[in-house]
């Protein structure tokens, strides 16, 4: 197995994560953007997932949660996913932690204040890691990317803030779900802006209609399915295309991550026996 796919096992649980809350379908298609609507305070929450792709199932788990944090106003989303069986002794026990830290403001959005992909695994007998933050400093509108490798600090980049205000992964999509960037109804597009090392970018989300939905991978009819546009250097993929199919109570039920190279498409499905 390829660096490329153990990447997908990591990423592909993000995705779920991202688009867990996005579509409470009920709510969301009457919402106006946060900034106009009653904030609706979060709670605390913790979900799993199994990940496969080829002919292999439940080869990943994907634990996510949501808790207050220390501070008041500020939350903790966090995303720990490992390979399992015998992937995880190919894969050198990887394992990685995602964690977002939050403000969460009087009007009921989340302001990006730090966020951190660390990234576990053992070779040859020894532990080696990957932390790399990205710390939001609103006041002086700059971002700070540090990186620590095994246990090594490198110098501290600082990258200028653009004008609209970015997201990280997670507090882009909590934001979603609340509305910040409009209803969620069928038929509508969407740009969350966001930030990576090469500077600013968008994530694009599109809401399909039936006559829109792809014959391939297939989906179930019911319930709403979203496309989303991500970097494709992000997941390794030919497109950069995520397939996220919500049922008709509103949950991710399946997310395809489309044409990973060397793999194809990597599948995610919500456990059936939560917490």
């Amino acid at each position: 197995m390829n660096s490329a796919w153990k990447r997908q096992l990591i990423g592909l649980g993000l995705v779920l994560f991202v688009f867990f809350y996005a579509c409470d379908a009920s709510r969301a298609s009457e919402a106006a953007v946060v900034q106009k609507c009653t904030p609706t305070p979060p709670a605390s929450e913790q979900y799993r997932y199994d990940i496969a792709f080829l002919w292999f199932d439940r080869i990943a788990e994907a634990e996510l949660s949501l808790q207050p944090a220390e501070e008041p106003n500020r939350w903790q989303a966090t995303l720990e996913a490992k390979t399992r069986g015998v992937a995880a002794w190919i894969t050198s026990d990887r394992a990685q932690h995602n964690a977002s830290l939050m403000q969460l403001e009087d009007k009921g959005f989340f302001t990006s204040l730090r966020y951190d992909s660390n990234i576990l695994k053992t070779k040859d007998g020894q532990k080696r890691s990957r932390l790399k933050s990205y710390l939001f400093d609103h006041q002086q509108q700059h971002i700070i990317q540090r990186v620590n490798r095994n246990g090594r600090q490198k110098e501290d980049v600082i990258l200028p803030m653009p004008q609209e205000a970015p997201n990280d992964l997670l507090t882009a999509f909590y934001n979603f779900r609340h509305g910040v960037f409009g209803p969620v109804v069928e038929g509508a597009k969407y740009h969350i802006p966001t930030y990576n090392s090469k500077g600013p970018n968008d994530i694009v989300v599109e809401v399909l209609g039936i006559k829109q939905r792809p014959r391939r991978p297939k989906f179930p009819k019911q319930g709403l399915l979203l496309k989303v546009q991500i970097n494709k250097e992000t997941f390794d993929t030919d497109n950069g295309i995520v397939y996220v199919w919500l049922d008709e109570q509103g949950r991710p039920a399946q997310v395809v991550v489309e044409d990973v190279i060397g793999l194809g498409d990597v599948r995610g499905t919500l456990q059936k026996k939560g917490p």
